[in-house]
């Protein structure tokens, strides 16, 4: 039969206490969700409802992509302008040069004496990057710990409230910070901006945002639908990064850091109060864990489950978090890179971002037709896939380190084009191993890692960068060729568990 995308699966489903891929009644089941099948009213089934009554049926449960998107427009609208704006305060109130010298540095305007400066000014602006890491990632991996069994317990729309109303309360910070220092021709300490980590990291940071975001769409979607529905999830980050990226150049140029730093607090208020009133609870009170302790979150993470799943589980775990070891340590000293080797200024860089982002969100969008056509040929779809999205990430990672001219670099982000696809799919499968119940605490602990991980790889990447700077600067990127590789290695461990009982994981890899 000819199988589309989305052919005979719908969103609007009836909800039923075992899904398609449960055990009977009485063995072990993977909980509750919204079934994909039409729904059926009939009155003597013993498990009917009204339509109505489903809480996946709703059009509002669509709503959460365009207010990830939003969030991630105004992330990435500030990323680049807080490092050149960290960089700037570093070379004027960190050491003392004028702001007309520290004005040029990082444009086309530079001369040899700015250059010299700019080597002085980067490892002094590093331990500050290094600072940031360290504090968005030790208090967000203490509040992780918790996050899991609060989202089972409470719900995710409440963790999604409270880590909007953090980033809010960090870029208005920031602009706080950025219009003083506009005041006083940049003798403002950048070490100031640590103080605007600190909200959004009592609160969880990107830890609470994904955990409960992820477990959202877990709860409202199974089957083949989650994977596209992931997709779709990735997509609305790219996008958003994109459309961030893209106008923070041309903003930048005609303003300064201070309304950048506005918008972006503007605009994730703005999703804030539209979440607010319309975003729905995705997890029903039946549904709901009744406790959270941390020996639950560690039982969760490590007791033993039936065929290889908790090997499997732990594999596809240590995949996401390589890829988030290597993004979070090279994004740590790539804008430093390009300033450094092909004298990049920040609309420039932009404009490579957003070229670098566009590129993985098409082919991502086309990833649903791919992965459909995937599924015509191969049973385990989802981690071919992942397996693609790896090799992708290699290639670029080798391309950016032997680059000698700035197209190349270009070239790099073709080679990448498959890159975005490895996380959407490697939630899937995990997401398909679980239960509705734990999958708040697997993720929790997931993004607790992943919040611990820029401590080791921000410091080992500003290190290797600071010692290969003035010899090989894109030294960098060979290692992230080489950690990628590995987690090749353990998506093939994955492939070959599975095959000992491919008929049990039909469903979860398909």
């Amino acid at each position: 039969m000819d199988e589309r995308p989305h052919a005979h699966e719908i969103l609007v489903a009836k909800p039923s206490r075992y899904n398609q891929y449960d055990a009977a009644p009485g063995s072990s089941s993977r909980g509750y969700g919204c079934i994909e099948r039409e729904v059926d009213n009939d009155p003597n089934r013993p498990d009917a409802v009204e339509s109505p009554a489903n809480p996946c049926s709703h059009l509002r449960f669509f709503l959460l992509e365009p207010l990830i998107l939003i969030l991630l427009f105004a992330y990435n609208l500030s990323a680049t302008v807080l490092q050149s704006q960290i960089i700037y305060q570093s070379c004027t109130a960190g050491l003392g040069y004028t702001k007309a010298v520290c004005s040029l540095l990082g444009t086309k305007n530079s001369t040899n004496e700015t250059k010299i400066i700019e080597q002085e000014v980067q490892p002094y602006a590093a331990h500050i990057f290094l600072a940031i890491k360290i504090l968005e990632s030790l208090l967000p991996a203490f509040c992780g710990l918790f996050v899991g069994g609060l989202a089972d317990r409470y719900g995710r729309k409440p963790l999604l409230l409270a880590s909007f109303f953090g980033y809010v309360l960090q870029y208005s910070l920031s602009a706080c910070i950025a219009y003083i220092a506009i005041q006083l021709d940049g003798m403002v300490s950048p070490w100031y901006y640590l103080i605007t980590i600190i909200p959004i990291s009592l609160i969880g940071s990107t830890v609470t945002t994904t955990t409960a975001a992820l477990c959202f769409i877990g709860d409202v979607s199974t089957g083949k639908i989650r994977s596209y529905r992931m997709i779709a999830y990735e997509m609305s980050i790219y996008v958003g990064l994109l459309l961030g990226s893209f106008a923070a150049g041309y903003i930048y140029d005609a303003t300064n850091a201070f309304t950048i730093f506005v918008i972006s607090a503007a605009s994730i208020l703005f999703a804030l109060l539209l979440m607010a009133a319309l975003l729905p609870e995705s997890l029903q009170n039946r549904q709901r864990s009744q406790g959270f302790a941390l020996k639950d979150l560690w039982d969760t993470s490590f007791r033993r489950r039936e065929h290889s799943d908790r090997s499997i589980l732990i594999l596809l775990m240590c995949v996401l978090l390589l890829a988030t070891f290597v993004n979070d340590g090279s994004n740590s000293v790539f804008y430093m890179f390009m300033r450094e080797k092909f004298h990049w200024t920040v609309r420039e860089f932009t404009n490579y971002e957003s070229v670098s982002i566009l590129v993985p969100a098409v082919a991502g969008s086309g990833g649903i037709l791919f992965l459909w056509s995937l599924r015509q040929c191969i049973k385990s779809a989802t981690l071919w896939l992942a397996l693609i999205s790896l090799l992708s990430h290699v290639s670029s990672s080798l391309m950016k380190a032997f680059a000698f001219v700035d197209w190349q670099i270009y070239l790099a982000i073709g080679l990448g084009v498959f890159k975005s696809m490895v996380n959407p799919m490697c939630r899937t499968m995990i997401t398909n191993l679980l239960p509705d119940v734990e999958r708040g605490k697997i993720f929790g602990l997931l993004g607790v890692l992943q919040s611990l991980s820029p401590l080791a790889s921000s410091t080992l990447y500003i290190l290797f960068y600071t010692l290969t700077l003035s010899s090989v600067p894109g030294f960098f990127n060979l290692i992230s060729a080489n950690l990628y590789g590995l987690a090749i290695v353990l998506l093939l461990f994955v492939c070959r568990k599975k095959t000992n009982n491919s008929e049990h994981y039909e469903q979860i890899f398909k």
